[in-house]
This record gives C-alpha cells, structure tokens and sequence, in this order.
C-alpha cells in the first residue's frame, strides 16, 4: 500500500511538471510563429498609386531613414564631443609637465651659457692624478647625460603637447561639421514632415494613405533593408575576387610599357558576380557613358542601384564604387542611406591586387564596356 502511493505521488510529481514545461514553452512557440509571420510580409505595391501617394511614400520613408541618420550622427557627435574634453584635461596635464620640464630645461641651458659646464671641464684637465682625473671624468660624464636626457625628456614632451593641440583642433572641427551636418538633416526631416502632413490631408483619404506609408515603413525596417544589405554585402565579398577573376581572363590585361589597360564588359562581369557571390540572375550590372545601373527583383524586392566607379588614392589607390542613388521597390531612398551602404560594404577593388605596384589613373564607361587605364609605378 505504501508503495502504491508513493508510485501515485512520484506520478503527480511528473505530471505537474510536464504542465510547467508545457506552459513554459508555449512562449517560443508562438516567437517562432510570429517570426514567420514576419518573414512572409507583403510589400505594399506601388504600382497602381497616383503620383501624389507615390511621392507621400517616398517621403515618408525618406524621413524615416534621415531619422536613423540624425541619431547615428547625433551619437556620433556625443562620442566626439567626449573625445574633446578628454583631450582638453590631458592637455591641461601635458601643459604642466612641459612647464616643469622647461624649468629644467632652462637650468641646464644657463649653466652651458655661463661656462659653469667649461669650468667642470677645465677642472677635470688639472686633476693630479689618473685615478683622480677617471673618477671627475665619470661625474663629469654622469652630468652630461643627465643634462642630455632633461633636453631628450623636454622636447619629447613638447612634441608630444604639439601632437595633442592637433588632435584638439581636429576634434574640434570634426564636432563643427558634424553639427553643421545634424542641423542640415533635421531641416531636411522637418520640411519632409510639412509635405508629409500637407500631401496627406489634401488627399482623398488620409486614413489610407498613412496606413499605406506605415506599411511600407515597416517593411522596409524589418524585411527591405536586410535584404538590400545581403545584396551589397554578397556583391562586396565577391569583389575581393575580382583581382583574381582579372588575371585569370584572357585579353582583360592589356600591356604597353608600363601602362596597363583593363578592359570588362558587362557580361564578363555579371557572369563573374552570378558564378561568385551567388547573385540572382535578375541582378544585372549595365554599363552606361553615364555610369552603372544595376537593378533587378527578387520576390517582393525591386532594387535600383545607379553608381560610378573612380579613381580614389587615398588611403590607397583603389577603383571604388560611388552609390549616386538607391531606388526601392520604386521609391528613391534618400543619399544618406546610399552613402552609409557605400561605406559600409567596399564593391571597388584595387588594382595593387593584380600587380604590386599597379596604380589606377582614369576609368572610362562606354555603353555594355568599362576601361580602367593603369601604371606601373615603382
């Protein structure tokens, strides 16, 4: 009977626990199902919107995105700003070391100006004796290299001052382009706002509109901007090939002398970019005599990247790509986002990579062509 019942109550036990588990794992499950609910969110179509509902769009997410910008420069500005002050106490600190170095510094100096070193030197030639004259000798000498490093310790430290002012005066004009900049972008953020509200009560039916601007808002967030950040990414790591990928062609690499030319047509390049990064084949480069469009659509994404490829030498010399203009499922994102994606993933390349010792000197775009003129420079 006893056995019985604590059979009974070891199988309590065990029920209420897988309850408890239960529950406790009834969360996860519906994280899981909201991220696929996520995942499968719809971009809103633009396709069949007036121009005006277009345009509310476009501005609406571009206020969006120079939001984001106003904070990374605004936390940029802070940590700036934080630089500075550190910098001002440990120039205040440098400046009284460098005073109490100069003190110094002035007392070996005078003593060289009134002859008081010629005197020990004078002394040290009418010592008696040999062992005398080694024993002043090594004091003699013992003065010297003190003296030495007093000058050595007093210029360092003022050099060291010299150095710290720069990185203050740099500091302090970063902090002033860096304000220039955030007020320029909260202007831009707060005429977007009047047209925002303006477009929006002069249209039909402002419900819908803002409802259609906080859908595109939101998947941008939470799906475009990955996505359109997978791209870049995929297109960057397979530019680190690219050097190789040239070599490896024949009648890409042309020589005369010391001057090489590059010469890639598109197709060898999308060929290139398909087979290495793994690109959909809908993404296409084209080059123009005005630059580079590449565009193409993957599921609900349709993206439009117009750019340029330029010479850039510092801080090395390098063939970059410049992103003039970001278009997303046909709204134009604004530059500040451009900007940040071109310096957060390299699509250039560096021709040092093909040849040490190569240097970019011009590129030149023809229709379906790009030519990259280069010289050996030793």
């Amino acid at each position: 009977m006893k056995l019985f019942k604590r059979q009974l109550h070891i199988g309590c036990l065990l029920l209420t626990a897988i309850v408890l588990l239960a529950e406790t794992m009834q969360p996860l499950h519906v994280s899981a199902t909201n991220r696929t609910a996520t995942s499968s969110q719809q971009a809103p179509s633009i396709e069949n919107l007036n121009e005006q509902t277009r345009q509310l769009l476009e501005n609406s997410l571009s206020a969006q995105e120079l939001d984001h910008e106003i904070a990374r420069v605004g936390a940029k500005q802070q940590a700036a700003r934080q630089q500075y002050n550190g910098l001002q106490q440990e120039l205040i600190i440098q400046q009284k070391q460098l005073d109490a170095a100069r003190t110094q510094s002035d007392r070996v100096l005078v003593a060289y100006y009134t002859g008081e070193r010629d005197q020990l030197w004078l002394a040290l030639l009418n010592t008696g004796s040999l062992s005398g004259m080694i024993t002043f000798y090594e004091y003699y000498q013992m003065i010297i290299d003190h003296d030495h490093d007093i000058m050595t310790s007093y210029q360092k430290q003022y050099n060291e001052m010299l150095n710290k002012q720069q990185q203050l005066d740099r500091t302090s004009n970063e902090l002033q382009q860096i304000g220039a900049n955030l007020k320029q972008q909260k202007q831009r953020v707060a005429q977007l706002h009047q047209q925002i509200d303006s477009g929006v009560a002069s249209s039909s039916n402002p419900a819908i509109v803002r409802q259609l601007m906080q859908e595109m808002n939101t998947y941008w967030e939470n799906i475009g901007l990955y996505e359109v950040r997978g791209y870049f990414n995929s297109l960057a790591q397979s530019m680190n090939q690219f050097p190789s990928f040239l070599k490896s062609e024949p009648d890409a690499i042309q020589i005369r002398g010391r001057r090489y030319t590059i010469t890639i047509a598109e197709q060898q390049l999308n060929q290139f970019l398909h087979q290495q990064g793994g690109l959909p084949e809908s993404f296409q480069f084209h080059f123009t005599e005005q630059g580079i469009v590449v565009n193409g659509q993957e599921g609900n994404l349709n993206l439009v990247i117009d750019g340029s490829y330029i010479v850039e030498d510092q801080p090395q010399n390098a063939i970059r790509f410049q992103v003039d203009k970001l278009i997303f499922n046909g709204l134009q994102l604004p530059d500040t986002t451009a900007k940040q994606l071109e310096n957060q993933f390299d699509l250039g390349f560096y021709p040092g990579q093909i040849i040490s010792y190569l240097k970019a000197k011009s590129v030149h775009m023809s229709n379906g062509q790009m030519q990259i003129e280069l010289e050996l420079s030793l």
